[in-house]
């Protein structure tokens, strides 16, 4: 369930999005990420594949390496190739380094060895964007400035998020210099240039690389779910930079008030949840802010505290659950409603980036969708 390594690189290598991801795997592998990818964003395909089948499995596929960059570099329209070496090359031996440095191509190539059985898909992600750090330089300070990391372009809501808590910032005076991995590889060369980062879950071992080359303290933060977990998110960020912000939350706390009887009557309700490093700040919005009672809390992604999970939840009063598409199946057999909020999301789109769950305004639209799942309770 964890996706393993080859997954994590992907998902860095993919939020790159002037890029080009050439996966070096049997076509399989390639269809799996991205089909992830692809589920709220058909019109952005930009990975290829060398498509590697018994023959090279036997004979090598450096040459099948070969050819598709050589091709690669004819078709596409893009300044930087990054190519993921998944189970197969690294099983077989391929020289994966050796085909690169000796092609002449008018694009950049990067690469990273990321067999999926060889770690899990955080260590995929954290070594991925350490592969893409060579790219930095060093350039100007821009005050009063953050990046972001440990985004993904797959994960759900992202662009939503992305836009909400950049809005949240600029009310403290804050700009978000670049999300990582979720930008351009003009705007991660400019990484350098911001005050601070601030890493949410993944991709601190970058952050400590910044700061050893280019001085920039960081700080790991959770996710910023709710009005008082973005509250305490801007204040911790705005100290650390010395700007100061409006604290008047008055007009976002304005929409709950539409809904005061539903929040009354869904106080100490018992709910579950499973995901990521999102898991835990989401907790706390639930428990803190609405009022739910967290029986139970996996933010680990292996199949055996997932099982364990279900087990628990099975055994348990769980009205809700809270987690991602793997856990559709639980909820129909308890007849319990599913608030998707994690990776992998495979069975629900989102498209429209004024709909986050992140920041002041996720907290109104979340809690929207909590109380509009319980309302739909019937459709089951």
């Amino acid at each position: 369930m964890d996706g393993g390594k080859f997954f994590g690189a992907y998902r860095a290598f993919s939020g790159i999005r002037d890029a080009v991801v050439l996966n070096h795997v049997p076509v399989g592998c390639n269809w799996g990420a991205g089909m992830f990818r692809t589920i709220s964003d058909q019109a952005d395909v930009r990975q290829a594949c060398t498509v590697m089948h018994e023959r090279e499995i036997v004979f090598g596929g450096e040459e099948s390496l070969r050819r598709a960059l050589l091709r690669a570099d004819e078709l596409y329209d893009a300044p930087l190739f990054l190519v993921i070496a998944g189970d197969v090359p690294s099983i077989i031996g391929d020289d994966v380094a050796g085909i690169v440095d000796e092609l002449s191509l008018e694009k950049e190539v990067l690469w990273t060895e990321a067999a999926g059985f060889s770690g899990s898909m955080r260590s995929g992600y954290e070594e991925a964007l350490l592969r893409l750090a060579p790219l930095m330089s060093g350039c100007d300070t821009a005050e009063g400035s953050i990046n972001l990391i440990g985004f993904c372009p797959d994960d759900f809501k992202v662009e939503s998020d992305v836009k909400e808590i950049k809005r949240s910032m600029k009310r403290a005076g804050i700009e978000v210099n670049c999300v990582i991995s979720n930008c351009s590889s003009e705007e991660f060369k400019k990484a350098p240039a911001a005050e601070l980062n601030v890493v949410f879950g993944q991709g601190t071992d970058l952050a400590k690389l910044m700061k050893e080359e280019f001085g920039i303290p960081y700080t790991e933060l959770d996710y910023p779910y709710g009005i008082e977990g973005t509250e305490k998110f801007i204040e911790y960020v705005s100290e650390s930079l010395g700007t100061g912000w409006d604290a008047d939350l008055e007009h976002e706390i304005e929409p709950f008030k539409k809904v005061y009887l539903y929040l009354h009557e869904l106080c100490k309700t018992p709910v579950s949840i499973i995901g990521d490093f999102h898991a835990g700040p989401l907790a706390e919005f639930l428990a803190a802010e609405l009022g739910f009672e967290v029986e139970h809390l996996s933010s680990s992604g292996s199949d055996l505290d997932r099982q364990r999970f279900e087990q628990e939840v099975r055994g348990s009063d769980t009205m809700m659950i809270f987690g991602s598409s793997f856990e559709r199946d639980l909820a129909r057999e308890l007849e319990v409603p599913l608030v998707r909020f994690n990776y992998p999301v495979f069975d629900q789109v989102s498209i429209y980036d004024n709909a986050p769950y992140a920041g002041f305004g996720g907290a109104a639209f979340l809690t929207e969708t909590i109380i509009n799942a319980i309302m739909g309770l019937g459709d089951f």
